[in-house]
């Protein structure tokens, strides 16, 4: 069985054969027994009843905003045998979000994720996701002209039948890699982070570029060190906003650093004793983050 990362392994059968069927769709949002994730001004509802985890509208409360809101709802897939959809509800405004947040309160899902369950921690961002590139396609990146949803939401075709383009939901493809020297590994502190947190060098992926090829980039760019055998070991989507973390293992030639004028305000290496040292003087990336897993799966190994 694959280990999956936060953010990832949802409860949901995600129903893409549907997606292009009007009818279907159409009943199961009027269908009584479908949810809706509601997500107000990218913020997630979470209830107040002394756990955290997701609220979920029935379809008779989420009834009066289906046809007020400005992206229309996304199908997400079936869960426990109901649909499930994201519901946009950013035109209401303060006090009326707080209401319909009843037990509960809307939060941006950075500040609550390490209190989910993975599952929904994996629904929320979902929902989120779409529902941001939703709002940001309104218009045709191509001739400028309105778009509309088709594919339950899945995707945005241009209105004006002379252009037609299809715009997909964006998802942008990053590396992040623990580079390892003679059993210690390097770790970084970038340029406008507080405290003293360190993680792993990581970067987007060019175009025409392997994912392999920004890993050997990205590490020689930030902190002048030139790698070999670069070890793939686990994916992670990453709703901040839309990112797809790849990480990977690789090995250092040699232990020198050479910090890059931009981006780093620290880097060391750091042997799997000091990390699991109680007197440990940086702090180390969130539980939930792929840059924590790959550090927690390295001091694991020795």
């Amino acid at each position: 069985m694959v280990d999956l990362t936060h953010y990832s392994g949802a409860v949901i059968d995600r129903a893409a054969e549907r997606r292009t069927d009007e009818t279907w769709v159409a009943a199961r949002l009027a269908d009584p027994e479908s949810r809706f994730i509601p997500v107000w001004r990218g913020h997630s509802l979470i209830n107040d009843l002394g756990t955290t985890d997701a609220v979920l509208l029935t379809g008779a409360e989420a009834r009066g905003f289906i046809d007020h809101a400005t992206v229309a709802p996304i199908l997400l897939g079936m869960m426990n045998g109901h649909a499930l959809f994201a519901i946009d509800i950013s035109y209401l405004d303060d006090s009326e979000a707080a209401l319909l947040g009843g037990d509960g309160h809307f939060a941006e899902l950075y500040g609550v994720a390490t209190q989910l369950v993975r599952d929904e921690a994996s629904l929320l961002s979902h929902a989120a996701w779409l529902v941001q590139w939703a709002q940001k396609h309104h218009h045709c990146g191509t001739c400028g002209r309105p778009t509309a949803p088709a594919h339950a939401g899945h995707l945005r075709r241009c209105t004006d039948e002379t252009c037609g383009a299809l715009h997909f939901p964006r998802t942008d493809p990053a590396v992040i890699v623990l580079v390892e020297h003679q059993e210690r590994c390097l770790l970084a502190r970038q340029r406008g982070w507080t405290g003293r947190l360190h993680s792993c060098l990581a970067g987007f992926v060019e175009p025409g570029e392997a994912a392999e090829e920004a890993v050997v980039r990205e590490v020689i760019e930030e902190a002048g060190v030139h790698v070999h055998d670069v070890r793939f070991h686990a994916t992670q989507p990453w709703p901040y906003p839309c990112s797809l973390m790849i990480g990977f293992f690789a090995q250092a030639n040699d232990s020198t650093i050479n910090m890059g004028d931009d981006e780093l305000a620290e880097a060391a290496w750091y042997s799997r004793d000091d990390l699991r040292s109680a007197d440990l003087d940086i702090e180390l990336p969130r539980h939930d983050s792929i840059a924590r897993r790959l550090i927690d799966d390295w001091v694991a190994r020795g």
